[in-house]
């Protein structure tokens, strides 16, 4: 990777106060928490009395108001503890960093400073990419017109040969740099086509073997064409 990652210092700065927030809240919302487990287990023990009284004919007369007593207390107790949590949550301050500080400075800091950074890396590399794509593509014509006639010419030679008799058939006449083979494919032309398929397919998760990956974008030598 050639360009750094920013953290986005505001967003940490955000979580923190968040995160002391509701450490102080922490208190209240476990003496709610455990308000609530109390009675559970006062219920609990509640129908366990009761029903251990029925199922042994005994008099738990006297321990199930208690019980009960105990009951109404902890409601009363769960109350008040909700209630404070409740005041809590709305006295607590929000913190010096508001959620749509955090948006807005992402949007308009943050995003166009990273934008600044990453956009000339890219767009040079994909610069160099197209001109060399096709500066390969204008090699395949310089290639075809330079040896054309030569191939036309080979190509009568073979069909005299065969008509005069001096070869059984006629020979298949290459041309020199049609039938080169690049990028697995024959003919400058293709290896291009190979390319771009290669690309579109890296889009979709599917790496080249021989795939390398360039740092920054090379020295060229820029041509005349």
């Amino acid at each position: 990777m050639t360009f750094k990652v920013h953290e986005f210092q505001l967003l940490q700065d955000y979580r923190k106060e968040g995160a002391e927030r509701a450490a102080r809240l922490s208190q209240y919302q476990k003496d709610a928490e455990s308000a609530r487990a109390r009675l559970s287990e006062l219920q609990t023990e509640y129908e366990h009395t009761f029903t251990e009284s029925v199922k042994h004919g005994t008099d738990a007369t006297t321990q199930l108001d208690k019980l009960d007593g105990d009951i109404a207390l902890q409601k009363e107790v769960i109350a008040r503890r909700e209630r404070d949590l409740t005041l809590a949550y709305a006295a607590m301050p929000e913190g010096t960093i508001s959620s749509v500080d955090v948006v807005n400075e992402y949007k308009n800091v943050f995003v166009p400073h990273v934008r600044a950074e990453y956009e000339p890396i890219v767009q040079a590399k994909l610069k160099m990419a197209r001109d060399l794509l096709l500066s390969c593509i204008i090699d395949h014509r310089e290639g075809e017109d330079a040896y054309g006639h030569l191939r036309e010419e080979m190509a009568e030679i073979s069909r005299a040969n065969r008509s005069e008799g001096k070869t059984d058939w006629i020979e298949v006449i290459d041309h020199p740099t049609s039938v080169a083979k690049v990028m697995r494919r024959q003919g400058a032309v293709q290896g291009v086509r190979e390319v771009m398929s290669q690309v579109s397919l890296f889009t979709h998760g599917h790496k080249p073997n021989d795939f390398e990956y360039i740092a920054e974008v090379p020295t060229k030598t820029k041509g005349a064409k």
